[in-house]
């Protein structure tokens, strides 16, 4: 993976069609000029109908304390698989070859300072919440809340939450929808 010296990543930079530019950017250089770049994100579900969340740290620049799901940028250099892998391990400890990761989809989003490409992949799975190992740096705890609670504050525009109700995310809500319901 492509970094630079003050460890800060280099992400490739994609127009709004998400056709690669041929340049990289520096994270910081791609969210204040709003240039499209890729990230990923994993919906971890389990029987109950609940899915995981994790807290955003109280140190972190966007979005402090609120909830969000394993999610993070794709490296200049990484595969969006590999992207995947990496932030399941680091942020929450999982290896995610040891479960089916299913693809969910690609949602444009275009909001203040991120201008991306999400691809919103999904694991059903009942994985007890002692098994996670949160990165404390990043995270301050991981909770499994139920998946039609968690719709409703989306809808609701709950500050607790990083997710907003907007077509793209009533979009991603659909699709779950038919498979957790």
């Amino acid at each position: 993976m492509q970094k630079v010296a003050d460890k800060e990543e280099l992400l490739k930079v994609y127009d709004e069609n998400h056709n690669f530019t041929g340049k990289y950017e520096k994270r910081s250089i791609v969210h204040e000029k709003q240039l499209f770049h890729d990230e990923v994100a994993l919906w971890i579900i389990n029987s109950n109908k609940e899915v995981l969340l994790q807290k955003r740290s109280p140190n972190k620049k966007i979005n402090p304390n609120k909830y969000a799901l394993c999610a993070g940028h794709v490296g200049g250099g990484q595969s969006i698989c590999d992207a995947l892998k990496v932030e399941a391990k680091e942020e929450i400890g999982i290896n995610i070859d040891d479960y089916d990761v299913e693809f969910l989809v690609i949602i444009k989003r275009t909001e203040p300072h991120n201008y991306c490409f999400s691809h919103h992949f999904y694991i059903k799975a009942d994985i007890p919440i002692e098994q996670f190992v949160i990165q404390e740096e990043e995270l301050s705890e991981v909770v499994y809340m139920d998946y039609n609670k968690l719709k409703q504050m989306v809808k609701n525009n709950n500050p607790q939450v990083v997710f907003k109700w907007n077509s793209v995310y009533q979009q991603v809500f659909s699709l779950l929808d038919n498979i957790i319901n």
